[in-house]
């Protein structure tokens, strides 16, 4: 019974060490998912002039990794038009999502600058905020790619000493 107890130990304390290097990773893939969709946004914006509703449909279509809830919700909150707010709908589309998102409090921050002008007539001005968020993210992504490259081993080489040290000491 006890080398059964072990054997959990070790093996828990492994799996929290791919767990968390699978949260970054998937991380990673929602920035990129989120950049690939307000670039979108932006195209159908400036370049089709989609109306902003029809738009963010049309990028919710194309966008996966639970980014395209993000959208629809967005979408969803204009059309039923309950609030005139476009800022206040975007960060309770936020709110609503972020359980589903492996994203951390910066990146929500960048998110919510992004309903400021959203919905306004001014194209333009819709175009550079569209730019503004995009480059943040990009940081952001290109941020935790690197850090991610560097610390993706250590995170699961982490959990599996964690687990043997533990073993380790209770034998």
């Amino acid at each position: 019974m006890g080398v059964l107890g072990l054997v959990l130990i070790l093996s828990s304390c492994t799996l929290a060490g791919f767990l968390y290097d699978n949260y970054e990773n998937k991380r990673i893939l929602q920035l990129e998912e989120l950049i690939k969709g307000l670039e979108i946004l932006k195209s159908e914006i400036d370049y089709k002039l989609t109306p902003l509703i029809y738009a963010l449909e049309e990028v919710a279509d194309i966008t996966g990794f639970g980014v395209d809830k993000l959208f629809n919700i967005f979408a969803y909150k204009l059309a039923q038009k309950d609030e005139v707010n476009t800022m206040k709908m975007w960060k309770q589309s936020i709110v609503e999502v972020s359980g589903s998102l492996h994203l951390k409090e910066d990146d929500y921050k960048i998110l919510e600058s992004f309903g400021s002008v959203a919905g306004h007539i001014d194209r333009e001005l819709q175009k550079n905020n569209i730019d503004w968020v995009i480059s943040k993210l990009r940081r952001k992504a290109d941020e935790a790619t690197i850090r991610y490259e560097k610390q993706s081993k250590l995170y699961k080489g982490i959990g599996i000493l964690v687990g043997l040290s533990i073993v380790i000491v209770l034998i």
